[in-house]
């Protein structure tokens, strides 16, 4: 495959970025990893890895904005370990948020979201309704990432590109800190047993 030409724009940002880094400007990740380079929105023409269901191996957490998920794959978790403790913690011992109180995955059938053949047809119809509402997408992530990214952004210069290590050394990913982000998500205090039994 020949290789592509880079605009000024894009060759000047992988000139000037040595590690994977957070764009400050849009919360993602950009920069070198495992021998590629991940693009964010904001570059003239982003990447595109060939044989990956997303040309990306690491992104920030949805819910902490501390530690790292995603991957390539649609079958990649959107939300770090500790967060996804925590929110299966809340199904366990809060049953009003039900069996998942977000679903955290990237595929539906990650987040127990599909259709299942031979079900009644009352059944089907509530699957088919909440598998439409998972392709939505979740509003409550999206109001919580426009109050929380830009919070955890504003200790750095808005328009720079932070190395990964240096924004996690100030916002340290920790069970703690994902206990505290899901209580301010929610808008209250999780269970108090939660962070023990997560």
């Amino acid at each position: 495959m020949a290789e592509r030409t880079l605009s000024a724009a894009d060759a000047a940002l992988r000139s000037r970025i040595a590690e994977l880094s957070v764009h400050i400007p849009c919360g993602d990740l950009r920069g070198p990893v495992s021998g590629r380079w991940q693009s964010c929105r904001h570059e003239d023409a982003p990447e595109q890895w060939e044989g990956c269901d997303v040309s990306r191996a690491k992104d920030l957490c949805i819910i902490c904005f501390r530690a790292t998920a995603g991957g390539t794959s649609r079958w990649s978790w959107l939300a770090c370990w500790n967060c996804r403790r925590v929110n299966a913690a809340i199904a366990r011992l809060e049953p009003e948020y039900g069996e998942r109180p977000f679903a955290l995955g990237r595929h539906s059938l990650m987040n127990g979201i599909g259709v299942r053949g031979g079900a009644p047809p009352e059944v089907q119809e509530e699957q088919i309704a909440r598998l439409l509402a998972f392709a939505k997408g979740d509003g409550r992530l999206h109001d919580w990432r426009t109050r929380e990214y830009p919070r955890l952004a504003s200790r750095f210069d808005p328009l720079a590109d932070i190395p990964l290590r240096v924004w996690q050394a100030e916002w340290p990913p920790s069970l703690e800190a994902s206990v505290d982000a899901f209580k301010r998500l929610l808008g209250r205090a999780p269970d108090p047993s939660l962070s023990s039994d997560a």
